[in-house]
């Protein structure tokens, strides 16, 4: 992405200032720097009898691979907002989240993917049309091959899923 070269917050021409060791376009008036932007991916590992929800993609380079419900998040919504919503939107069920389970990022990709464990509370399987061909419940020995799998923030949230281990009282 190309740096900015005015000011988002007041059209001021951005100049360079060295900020935490580097040169960052940076508003001589209000004070914005510009540091990365990134993308924020909001996605559920949603259980159900030992199982874990997967949607088929049916748009795109993705098209026919697997993925966590979840999507980007809204400029209105929060990050557990988005998660739900797009949960909800993409499977027909509506899903309390049950915490963090992992994020995802790596360098030079800019998105940072939030993986939240969740629950149903409503709702009935459908997909949504415009975004998958199908949904299923998988057992942690019967998930896809990583080949099936549409993005590399699925099969981080998978391993983590099949590691995770609840508190011990």
């Amino acid at each position: 992405m190309a740096a900015l070269a005015f000011c988002p917050r007041d059209g001021t021409r951005l100049v360079q200032t060295r900020i935490d060791g580097r040169d960052r376009p940076t508003c001589p008036v209000c004070g914005f720097a510009e540091f990365m932007f990134v993308q924020i991916g909001a996605n559920t590992i949603v259980e159900r009898d030992g199982g874990v929800l997967l949607v088929r993609l049916n748009y795109g380079p993705r098209d026919g691979h697997w993925a966590l419900p979840g999507g980007l998040v809204e400029n209105d919504e929060t990050i557990e907002e988005a998660a739900r919503r797009e949960t909800t939107e993409e499977t027909g069920f509506t899903v309390a989240l049950d915490g963090l389970l992992s994020t995802w990022m790596r360098p030079g990709f800019p998105i940072l993917v939030v993986i939240y464990r969740a629950h149903i509370i409503s709702g009935t399987l459908r997909v949504a049309p415009d975004e998958a061909s199908e949904a299923a419940f998988f057992p942690k020995e019967k998930l896809p091959p990583l080949e099936e799998l549409a993005w590399p923030s699925t099969a981080h949230g998978l391993d983590a899923w099949r590691a995770y281990e609840p508190p011990r009282p």
